[in-house]
């Protein structure tokens, strides 16, 4: 595995991790004051869709063979 795949990986990791952090964060916030938060999941699923077929492809990208 060259080192850009790895690095887009961790990358995707981070996401994942960071992603799941705002969900619990603001599922915990909204949960108080729903008047608050309309429509909180749409935003995060379009967010989080986002980022992640960003990253993916960016890996699949580096994943071509150049010859």
């Amino acid at each position: 595995m060259n080192p850009r795949e790895r690095f887009l990986l961790w990358m995707l990791a981070g996401i994942f991790a960071v992603q799941a952090g705002i969900f619990i964060q603001g599922f915990v916030y909204c949960s108080r004051a729903p008047e608050v938060c309309p429509e909180v999941g749409a935003r995060y699923d379009k967010t989080f869709s986002a980022m992640v077929a960003g990253v993916m492809g960016l890996l699949a990208g580096s994943a071509i063979r150049k010859e």
